[in-house]
């Protein structure tokens, strides 16, 4: 007995050693986890195609939390997908990080029921060998939901975008940073474009077609980040065109950043040439923006007696406060005379009604 047992323990021992000259490695236990919950989802018409629109809640779990996902797939993503069914139906969601398997009901293109996630143990293997130790379970879901698969990534790495971490790799997934939208820019002079950079630009939309409208525009070799900030501006050829109209011509780029932040429009610009201010210089008509100084105000002082007042002072007038309301005031109290830069003194003092009427005894 004793010498089977010790038999037993040698053939383990070396087994166990052979396992390990070989490169074994245990299995890593976020494989044998699953994930649960429920889901509904229902077909939408698109430009392409029909689409399964499918929203996932995970169960809820005291040490992770609840969360939620939600976006669209291509019907042919999915394997015994029939949204016409009708009845009870059971499909999966393949992918390389794992399979999702949903049970539930389809009538009319509308479904709803519960799921399954299992990982595959041997993608986990495959990104450990890449540098992608203790991927959780969760992550595993997400990148089995966005199709983050060794392909996508071996495919960046050969692009120069190695080693970038799980959560970028998922963000470039979400946004189409792929290979073919990095070697449309490296086509276009834009390479070694960092991932943040290329998911921005997939953000907001800083594509090649954009890029050839601004070159269009005379803006040629732009650094990313302002191709980038003139998606989030809206600043395009026809941003440009109106500019020129109201008589601000061929500005550089970081004074059509400015038009745009301060909300320098037409309807801003006539309204203030319509009160006799034309040809107002560029840095002026951004400080009377920023301060307010607007057609209704300049009328508003025109209507106090005051007309053709330097763009300075009515800026130092808005700065300080004086308004029709204060030269009202001011009139009421005796001093109907007052110069602009009379109210400007007073307003800067701190002379008001109240201070009057207090210095008379009048309280």
């Amino acid at each position: 007995m004793k010498k089977a047992l010790m038999i037993s323990t040698v053939v383990l021992v070396f087994t166990a050693i052979g396992l390990f000259a070989r490169g074994y490695t245990a299995p890593s236990p976020a494989a044998q986890e699953t994930i649960t919950g429920d889901w509904t989802a229902k077909v939408k018409q698109t430009d392409r195609g029909s689409v399964l629109w499918l929203s996932m809640n995970r169960n809820t779990d005291a040490r992770r939390g609840r969360f939620q996902m939600s976006r669209d797939f291509p019907l042919q993503d999915f394997t015994g997908l029939n949204p016409n069914a009708n009845s009870n139906v059971q499909f999966t969601l393949q992918r390389e990080a794992g399979t999702v398997l949903f049970d539930g009901l389809f009538k009319d293109g509308r479904g709803v029921g519960d799921f399954k996630f299992t990982p595959n143990g041997g993608f986990v293997s495959t990104m450990r060998n890449l540098g992608y130790d203790d991927l959780p379970v969760e992550k595993l879901f997400v990148m089995a939901v966005h199709d983050v698969s060794t392909r996508f990534i071996n495919e960046l790495k050969s692009l120069g975008y190695d080693k970038i971490p799980v959560d970028k790799l998922i963000a470039m997934r979400i946004h189409g940073v792929d290979g073919d939208f990095i070697r449309r820019m490296q086509a276009i002079g834009y390479r070694d474009i960092p991932a943040d950079k290329l998911i921005a630009m997939r953000i907001h939309g800083v594509d090649e077609k954009f890029i050839k409208e601004v070159e269009a525009m005379g803006y040629k070799n732009l650094p990313v980040d302002k191709l980038i900030a003139m998606r989030i501006h809206n600043i395009n050829a026809e941003t440009i065109s109106k500019a020129k109209a109201l008589g601000y011509g061929d500005l550089p780029l970081d004074k059509l950043f400015t038009m745009q932040i301060h909300g320098i429009d037409e309807e801003y610009v006539k309204s203030v040439q319509a009160m006799g201010y034309s040809n107002v210089p560029f840095d002026k008509l951004v400080a009377m923006r920023i301060h307010d100084v607007n057609g209704k105000y300049i009328k508003e002082i025109e209507e106090m007696g005051f007309s053709n007042i330097p763009v300075d002072k009515l800026i130092a007038m808005r700065i300080h406060g004086v308004d029709a309301k204060f030269a009202r005031e001011m009139k009421d109290q005796g001093f109907s005379n007052l110069s602009v830069d009379d109210l400007i003194k007073l307003r800067i003092h701190g002379v008001d009604s109240n201070y009057i009427r207090r210095m008379r005894g009048n309280r």
